[in-house]
């Protein structure tokens, strides 16, 4: 029946069958763009991401413009490689009459290639270019597409495809009410029945402004906000067991939250769900409590570092001590943590990878993910960056598992080899069963979380950090030609720029 499904979406939008127009539609597809054919494409990123699976999720912002297009009639599908487990055949991308193409820095290199070939394929076709990547770097982008929308282009999409921008390069300004934009219909996505945990995205912006993040540089510091209501019934619409608030910073306004989770039990929405938080949350104790009574199954928590120095280089905001309380605050109300870490940063010398290791294991967090630093386009941290420290300009390594600049305390192959020594002391076996009993010994504590929920969790943990360990095999597989070249190339560059 799934394949059925997906088949029949391809199926009809090939023949130019065009959606049924939403009751509240505006305007009807003009006639030249009545029976065209339009593709929302999210290319995958490159085999050596071993990480590519968190990659499944379909980009909201390009889904909510395909959303658009369909209440209004148009024929637009939306295709993410990772989510279809295959590239995109050749002959959909010549059935594409326009082909928009949203691109990440680690999935632009793929992005052009594709924009290549579809060209080839339909010299008459119209390649459009969105996404984070291009907008700072429209120079390297822009000799690959027929046009470029710089910004948010969710507010103007309609206009985009009729053709009334005639610029190459279309700036948008960043879209105010966000309550305008449809819910994004998940079932305008090819293959669309792998998503097995809701996507829900409640704010856009950060009030933060970390310097190797880009999301300030791309959405603002504003917090923008979709309305409750919306929210509400996004969840309805899913009918969600399982949510991802995709939020960069879920919990920025806590009121308005508390007021999420109480229209959460007005309705009885029965759901888990996670997010990514900010450690400092935890200061506020009774607010994690009110997480955890609104079923939070983990937090996602960027603590970058353990090294003080380092966290204020990259003007994090926060302390060790920020770190450790959330831990304690988070675990006593049941909420498992995953933690990201980032290795590299100018302060790092080599003790830093054991110091974080003894960090987690001692402070109990569940599961953590150890990422080399990585100057994104964009951001503060690239723009001041001495360039003459950039070792690649080749943006498929641009995921957190390549070495991009050379550190100031180690070498290249030390900083790489320091990330997989984390990774395995973190997940080995022993660890592995550690964390297990430690699960079972605070079965009796979390009396806040139901019995159900204590046994799922427990059995998660335990599986996710199996899953990890198979993830680190297959990263140190995949890599053992790059860490050779790391040990025995000198040169100031180990991969040449594509362009």
């Amino acid at each position: 029946m799934i394949f059925l499904k997906k088949k029949k979406l391809l199926k009809d939008w090939r023949k130019g069958i065009n959606p049924k127009p939403d009751v509240n539609s505006t305007r009807t597809p003009s006639e030249n763009l009545k029976n065209k054919r339009i593709l929302f494409l999210e290319p995958r990123g490159v085999k050596a991401n071993v990480f590519s699976f968190a990659m499944r999720y379909p980009l909201l912002g390009p889904l909510r413009m395909t959303t658009i297009l369909r209440q209004q009639g148009y024929n637009a599908i939306m295709y993410n490689e990772n989510l279809a487990k295959k590239d995109i055949s050749r002959k959909i991308l010549k059935a594409a009459d326009i082909l928009i193409l949203t691109l990440l820095t680690q999935t632009a290199k793929r992005g052009y290639e594709i924009a290549r070939k579809y060209k080839e394929l339909r010299p008459d076709g119209k390649v459009i270019f969105g996404g984070i990547h291009v907008s700072f770097n429209v120079e390297e982008a822009l000799p690959y597409c027929d046009q470029l929308v710089k910004g948010e282009g969710g507010y103007i999409i309609l206009d985009i495809v009729e053709n009334k921008f005639k610029e190459k390069v279309i700036e948008t300004n960043r879209i105010k009410d966000l309550g305008n934009l449809p819910i994004p219909d998940l079932k305008a996505v090819y293959n669309h029945k792998r998503i097995k945990i809701a996507p829900i995205l409640t704010s856009l912006g950060c009030p933060w402004n970390c310097s190797f993040c880009c999301v300030t540089s791309m959405f603002g510091h504003k917090y923008r906000r979709f309305p409750i209501e919306q929210i509400i019934e996004t969840i309805k619409k899913y009918k969600a067991k399982r949510v991802f608030f995709l939020d960069d910073n879920f919990c920025a306004d806590k009121k308005r939250i508390l007021e999420l989770f109480e229209r959460i039990k007005e309705e009885n929405l029965k759901f888990n769900w996670i997010a990514q938080v900010r450690a400092d949350l935890a200061r506020d104790e009774e607010f994690v409590k009110e997480m955890a009574l609104a079923n939070c199954a983990r937090v996602f928590i960027g603590f970058e570092s353990v090294n003080q120095k380092s966290l204020d280089s990259v003007v994090k905001n926060a302390t060790i001590d920020t770190y450790i309380n959330a831990v304690k605050v988070f675990h006593k109300y049941g909420i498992p943590i995953h933690a990201m870490f980032i290795f590299g940063l100018d302060y790092d010398d080599k003790t830093i990878f054991d110091e974080t290791v003894e960090f987690c294991k001692k402070n109990g967090i569940e599961s953590a993910q150890f990422l080399a630093i990585t100057p994104f386009p964009g951001t503060r941290f690239y723009d001041e960056l001495d360039k003459s420290r950039l070792i690649t300009f080749d943006t498929d390594l641009y995921d957190g598992n390549h070495i991009i600049i050379d550190p100031m305390k180690m070498t290249r192959s030390e900083l790489y080899k320091g990330i997989i020594r984390a990774y395995e002391r973190f997940y080995s076996f022993g660890a592995l069963f550690k964390g297990l009993i430690r699960d079972i010994k605070n079965f009796s504590k979390e009396k806040i979380r139901s019995r159900a929920f204590r046994i799922k969790k427990a059995y998660n943990n335990f599986w996710r950090s199996v899953g990890f360990k198979i993830i680190i095999l297959k990263l140190k597989w995949r890599n053992r030609k790059y860490l050779s070249e790391l040990v025995n190339y000198s040169g100031p560059h180990y991969c040449e720029s594509y362009i």
